[in-house]
């Protein structure tokens, strides 16, 4: 039994990852857990030796830091109800639906003076790692990128195609990579775009061009019907006679110049936790709320990485103009 008490609101597919993860956690007390299904409530709290309280208020309140683990339109409600309290908060993606609510988020955080991380586990997944490391160390440096994130289909859970529920198909999946090309490439100056309602009755097909602030430029493509045929995500980035390439989170290939081999590393026989990061950004969770610094704190997604990229949604669809 760990000092730190974390509570859980909902009891989803990612909320089980996380509870699974903390339950290792010897500085971790797993406390409570509600969700407005009582009966999945009381099953999760059994799986996870935790307590299933009857409403948000009770599980805020027996806890030190909560996750909120909803469908994306109660995000924002959630997380600031906890901040109200002074609780720190781990809060899946996406960040809000609208810049009204991102600014109230932020205005809390930094009032309530509380650790906040958003569930971007890709910063974290040894691939971009990996990526990350050849820009920063200048082993490469960016010129320009080519991303797809797609989606196989929209039709389960069946609210994923109702943007009412999710904010609109880019504040699933696509969202990690969005905030890929912040943390890759740095701020963005300009997005143009444009989009379809191909299949689903919401926008479902996107094509963007980023500008970034330094110059570098790149493409993005997103559809939410492409089957799940692999890989569904891919990251190429490109710089003086030098690439890199990714494989969704399982490998990295990379050549640095014209007169060396390509080299490739291959995560696919870690386990999926830690292959997709959602064992580091947990471990960082704990460390931040315990004052300890890793050394990776940085690459974790804040309050204000939040904000910019809802800005960055609300531009986009704004380009396309079809609403969401």
């Amino acid at each position: 039994m760990g000092d730190i008490r974390i509570g859980i609101i909902g009891t989803g597919v990612i909320a089980g990852t996380h509870a699974g993860i903390l339950q290792q956690n010897n500085d971790v007390t797993l406390s409570s857990v509600f969700d407005i299904q009582k009966a999945r409530a009381e099953k999760f709290a059994a799986e996870f030796g935790m307590q299933a309280l009857s409403g948000v208020e009770d599980v805020i309140a027996d806890s030190d830091a909560v996750y909120i683990t909803v469908p994306n339109k109660f995000h924002a409600e959630m997380t600031l109800k906890t901040l109200s309290h002074g609780k720190h908060v781990f809060c899946e993606k996406p960040f809000a639906l609208n810049l009204n609510d991102a600014r109230k988020i932020v205005d809390a955080v930094e009032k309530e003076e509380v650790i906040y991380q958003l569930g971007f586990s890709r910063r974290l997944a040894p691939v971009y790692k990996k990526m990350k490391e050849l820009i920063t160390s200048g082993k490469l440096t960016p010129k320009s990128f080519n991303i797809k994130m797609n989606r196989g289909e929209l039709q389960v859970p069946s609210w994923t195609s109702d943007s009412k529920v999710t904010g609109g198909f880019l504040f699933e999946s696509t969202l990690h990579l969005i905030d890929m090309v912040r943390y890759l490439f740095g701020e963005v100056k300009k997005i143009t775009a444009v989009g379809s309602k191909s299949v689903y009755p919401c926008v479902d097909d996107f094509s963007m061009i980023f500008e970034m602030e330094n110059g570098i430029h790149g493409v993005f493509s997103s559809s939410a019907h492409t089957t799940w045929i692999f890989p569904f995500e891919r990251v190429e980035i490109y710089g003086d006679h030098a690439s890199i390439v990714s494989d969704e989170m399982e490998a990295v290939t990379y050549c640095m110049d014209l007169n060396t081999p390509v080299e490739k590393l291959t995560f696919s026989t870690l386990p999926i936790d830690e292959r997709w990061g959602f064992t580091q950004e947990n471990e960082l969770f704990v460390d931040r709320l315990l004052g300890r610094d890793s050394g990776e704190n940085a690459l974790v997604a804040t309050h204000l990485d939040g904000y910019k990229n809802v800005e960055l949604m609300e531009n986009i669809y704004e380009e396309v103009g079809l609403g969401r």
